[in-house]
């Protein structure tokens, strides 16, 4: 998947370590992008509503408040 670097679409396999912090973030599962946050106990990605597990994640991107 080539990503465009102004797109704020990163690798999965990029992710800094700062970023498993609980935060909320823009993930992409297959084909769709969700929101979902990282969870240290079960050591995966999941929706910070229904406490899912995403299966399938291989980008990321920060959410930015409006300007």
């Amino acid at each position: 998947m080539a990503l465009p670097s102004s797109s704020g679409w990163h690798l999965i396999s990029e992710l800094p370590a700062d970023r498993k912090d609980g935060r909320r973030m823009l993930l992409w599962e297959e084909d769709q992008p969700v929101i979902g946050r990282w969870d240290p106990d079960r050591e995966n990605w999941e929706d910070p509503e229904s406490m899912q597990i995403f299966e399938g994640i291989s980008c990321w991107a920060d959410i930015h408040p409006p300007h």
